[in-house]
């Protein structure tokens, strides 16, 4: 990451802790950070119009565009200014974890600025970590990692055609999202964590890319975002004992087992992997239940296979109460992208090819980081 953005990282991070100190004085000068965003996003804003330059020139692939627009639609919102009674309608709407944070005592102007300066930095906390995964999207070379671990076409394309549609679909999500309140409206994680999704996936496959392909000067910041994926997803083991102990247990086993000395460890967990996705949508979408849900839904197509329920159904009936399409849309491409990036460093594995400590690590995170997902929009956080 360029010095710019890693001035922007760490101006972003004194800006959380002026936050948290304003909430514990309960003091509000809120439009003041507000101020203080603006200023600390042009770095981000530069280089933004610096990728845009390079893709036109390259000609870029379809989900580096989607990407780059989808921040640049980001910062659009973070400089939209919101008239008072704007802010006011954004208070009266928003989802219960956002006044959690705030604690509004009363509407009043202060704790209505609170909320759009929340609003507004978790906004930049977004654009910072999907700056990042442009560059890493940027560098994805599906045709080299083919070549590279001499893997069969379709886990390549299947995979290929998965992540253009995760983008594509984040794409859509954002356009969705056109002004604060949309955003203040949804549960707190929902956009944070969608970016995480597509973080960890670019993540994951450019750890496939030799050492000398890498910008060593980008180490650092890279090792910074993922501690912080790391350390949003610390809760998802939690969660999963809550749904199910037996399919956490199996889990954690996998994930000790990266820090083991056994020679058989990249097998183990990644069969792990490739099982718990589909025992977990199972249990949060079980057969009974989906199968009575399907006749009331309007758009049944690709619902059951032989009689029985299919991924698309189980997620479909995971997000049931959602009442937002883009998000479910999203998260359907986001499970099967995590599948084919499974099913591709299993077939690395098998193929007899070391997987080292690094990949195996970023395809946990990558694992992790959807379970926190699926298993907070599960949880029932949208009925609260």
């Amino acid at each position: 990451m360029s010095d710019d953005l890693k001035t922007a990282k760490t101006a972003l991070a004194k800006l959380h802790q002026d936050m948290e100190a304003i909430n514990r004085l309960a003091k509000a000068p809120y439009l003041s950070v507000i101020e203080q965003m603006e200023r600390t996003l042009e770095p981000i804003r530069r280089q933004q119009l610096e990728i845009t330059r390079a893709l036109e020139m390259a000609g870029a692939a379809t989900r580096i565009q989607e990407i780059v627009g989808a921040n640049q639609h980001w910062q659009e919102l973070i400089k939209q200014a919101s008239a008072t009674s704007r802010i006011a309608e954004s208070l009266s709407a928003a989802h219960q974890s956002w006044l959690d944070t705030i604690k509004p005592i009363q509407h009043d102007f202060s704790h209505l600025s609170q909320l759009q300066a929340s609003a507004k930095l978790a906004l930049c906390d977004t654009s910072l970590r999907l700056a990042a995964t442009e560059r890493l999207m940027a560098g994805i070379d599906f045709e080299a990692i083919r070549g590279r671990f001499q893997i069969e076409m379709p886990v390549i394309s299947g995979l290929e055609s998965s992540i253009a549609h995760v983008a594509a679909s984040y794409g859509n999500l954002a356009e969705s999202l056109r002004e604060i309140s949309d955003i203040t409206r949804l549960p707190a994680f929902v956009l944070p964590g969608a970016t995480r999704e597509i973080y960890t996936t670019s993540f994951a496959l450019e750890t496939l890319r030799p050492w000398d392909e890498r910008d060593e000067d980008e180490a650092e910041t890279e090792i910074q975002f993922v501690a912080e994926a790391e350390l949003e997803t610390s809760g998802c083991i939690a969660l999963l004992q809550q749904v199910d102990p037996g399919l956490a247990r199996p889990y954690i086993g996998a994930r000790d087992a990266l820090y083991g000395n056994n020679a058989d460890r990249a097998r183990h967990i990644l069969s792990s992997l490739r099982e718990l996705w589909n025992h977990l949508l199972r249990r949060l979408a079980p057969d009974d239940l989906v199968a009575a849900w399907i006749p009331g839904v309007s758009n049944q197509k690709d619902l059951l296979h032989d009689g029985k329920p299919t991924r698309r159904a189980r997620v479909l009936y995971v997000c049931r109460e959602l009442n937002n399409e883009p998000l479910t849309d999203f998260l359907m491409h986001d499970t099967r992208a995590l599948v084919k990036l499974i099913e591709l460093f299993n077939r690395v594995h098998e193929l007899e090819t070391a997987l080292t400590d690094e990949q195996l690590r970023a395809i946990l995170i990558r694992t992790d980081s959807w379970l926190m997902y699926i298993l907070q929009i599960s949880s029932g956080n949208f009925h609260k």
